[in-house]
């Protein structure tokens, strides 16, 4: 197209040229003669008509076209220019396209291989078959778990390889099942026809059409926990032997009801397991029992750190109240805190227990009577020495003694001298019989009261035991002690003191009789040789046990006894009873 152009602008241009040749030498021609002596004027007239003639000639045939092609060289070069960026865009356009593609194919691709490696690695056998069973894909593990490559079982069908029932396959892998995705458990066979239970998971893989391309399985192999079970239902089954045959009752309560009974828990409270449901605990334990109770098993269900032991009664079906012995334990039962329970009937335990109460309390009130009868026939014994012996012996005396004087005034023989002998014998009689009595029973303590009576004793015991020293220490009123422990009080003191004098080879002895905290306090102590309070008892001067004797005489009235010593320590008593408010006031 281009050579077609220069061509005709070439012809163009000679044809402009052969114009204005011809033009001027039609002007020379022409004009000469007429202006042959005026250079200028022919001058200017050739210069006029040769541009009137040639110019519009050289516009149209030269100029004109020359501009056109300019222009349409220019739209040419816009145009190319155009189609340029055009073809740019383009190509930049379906190269990004390209690169985008390819990003995302490497990412498919990436996620392929990541898919497959986990594949790879998953510990689970994963099959992948077309829909008529034949395999097209099998993980390492599945290699590793029936003993066939990936090579060896390609083009073959699962069932005949795995070797699971043919029910499983008949149900689960064809048809409506195998479609709508089954699973259930297998018995699967290895490659060397040692078989395994498995769990099987069959899904299908859709096309886009909704069609199905083929299915994916996967098998876990159930060993292990099948094994486990196993071992769970053994141990249920020796729990279930070990509970329902305990001779002890077994229960679980939680949230203020029973959930489990064993069958000797019911046996002792008298119902069924058929009145589990509708058993309340409440109606089952003694009500003056059950706030007590109730609060107890609050406080282990709380992990307040309450006692795991307690006693109380139940009532049985047919009415009679039994004692039990029961031990909770805080457990998780159904994911919330319970108690597990046991329980032990121990009526007859209590029955025995009671009678031995019984027994002791009627020894305690036997013990009782017999010190009282005791003390009074001491008193009685020391009266009857007082009045009858003492006196007769103080007659016998006067009588002798006024024997003598008689002889005296007429005369004395050797009848009177012997008669002398015997005065000093019957007032010896005469103070011993006193302090008989007084030993029996001092008459100081019923004339007196306990405080003079104490002065008394204390004094006589150190002119009887001159290398003893006796400290007291009364800080109570004669009214501050009530009249039926001053006979007892006396008594223990007596013992403690007498005690001390013979085993004790002490040189001081405190005696303490005081007001501590409401209780009346009866304190003997001695600086002695001590001994080991487990050791066998010893005897008291009356022929009973001493610490058994003063101890009882303690209790009797409510009180208690204690002693303390170690060897090298000395001895320490100490009687308590707890007065009256109307008497501490």
């Amino acid at each position: 197209m281009a050579a077609s152009r220069s061509r005709e602008l070439l012809r163009s241009f000679l044809l402009v040229c052969v114009i204005i040749v011809l033009t001027e030498l039609t002007i020379m021609v022409l004009l000469e003669p007429v202006f042959l002596d005026d250079h200028w004027t022919m001058a200017f007239v050739d210069s006029g008509t040769l541009i009137l003639v040639c110019f519009p000639s050289i516009y149209y045939l030269l100029i004109k076209p020359m501009v056109r092609n300019l222009v349409e060289k220019a739209e040419s070069d816009r145009a190319l220019k155009e189609m340029q960026a055009t073809n740019e865009f383009i190509r930049q356009d379906a190269a990004e396209r390209i690169q985008n593609e390819t990003l995302e194919r490497s990412k498919a691709d990436a996620r392929i291989q990541f898919q497959a490696r986990i594949l790879a690695v998953v510990q689970q056998g994963v099959v992948a078959t077309g829909k008529g069973g034949v395999i097209l894909y099998w993980n390492r593990f599945a290699e590793w778990m029936f003993g066939w490559t990936e090579d060896e079982v390609r083009n073959q069908t699962l069932a005949k390889v795995t070797g699971f029932t043919s029910e499983a396959a008949s149900s689960g892998l064809s048809g409506f099942g195998a479609v709508k995705g089954w699973n259930g458990e297998v018995k699967a066979v290895r490659r060397d026809g040692s078989s395994f239970p498995a769990y099987l998971t069959c899904s299908p893989i859709w096309r886009a059409d909704g069609s199905v391309a083929g299915f994916v399985y996967t098998f876990i192999d159930i060993t292990d926990r099948k094994s486990a079970e196993a071992a769970i239902r053994d141990s249920e089954e020796k729990y279930s032997t070990v509970v329902e045959n305990s001779p002890t009752g077994i229960f679980i309560y939680r949230n203020g009801r029973l959930e489990f009974g064993n069958q000797r828990f019911f046996q002792m409270v008298g119902r069924s397991q058929n009145d589990l449901a509708r058993l309340d605990v409440a109606e089952m334990v003694h009500p003056t029992d059950w706030p007590t109770v109730r609060e107890l098993w609050r406080s282990r269900l709380a992990g307040l750190g309450a006692t795991q032991d307690y006693e109380c009664r139940i009532l049985h079906a047919k009415g009679e109240t039994r004692w039990i012995s029961g031990r909770t334990a805080l457990i998780r039962y159904g994911g919330e805190p319970a108690l597990l329970g046991n329980i032990q009937d121990i009526t007859e335990r209590k029955k025995a227990e009671q009678e031995v109460l019984d027994s002791r309390e009627a020894l305690h009130k036997l013990s009782a009577r017999l010190m009282s009868a005791q003390e009074s026939e001491r008193q009685r014994v020391a009266r009857e020495l007082h009045d009858s012996i003492g006196q007769s012996l103080s007659a016998v005396k006067f009588i002798v003694e006024r024997a003598i004087d008689e002889q005296i005034e007429y005369g004395e023989d050797k009848q009177g001298q012997t008669l002398r002998t015997v005065v000093p014998v019957i007032q010896g009689a005469v103070e011993e019989v006193r302090r008989i009595s007084m030993a029996l029973r001092p008459t100081t303590l019923d004339d007196l009261g306990l405080l003079a009576t104490i002065a008394w004793f204390t004094r006589e015991f150190e002119i009887t035991y001159p290398h003893m020293e006796v400290e007291r220490l009364i800080q109570v009123e004669e009214f501050e002690v009530p009249d039926m422990l001053k006979t007892n009080i006396f008594r223990i003191l007596q013992e403690a003191m007498n005690n001390a004098a013979k085993y004790s080879q002490a040189t001081r002895i405190t005696v303490a009789l005081r007001q501590v905290l409401g209780d009346l306090q009866l304190l003997v102590g001695d600086n002695g040789i001590g001994f080991i309070p487990g050791g066998p008892l010893r005897h008291s001067s009356g022929g009973g046990f001493g610490l058994v004797s003063m101890r009882e005489r303690a209790e009797l009235f409510g009180g208690s006894l204690i002693l303390t010593s170690s060897p090298g320590e000395g001895t320490m008593i100490i009687a308590r009873w707890s007065l009256p408010e109307d008497a501490t006031s």
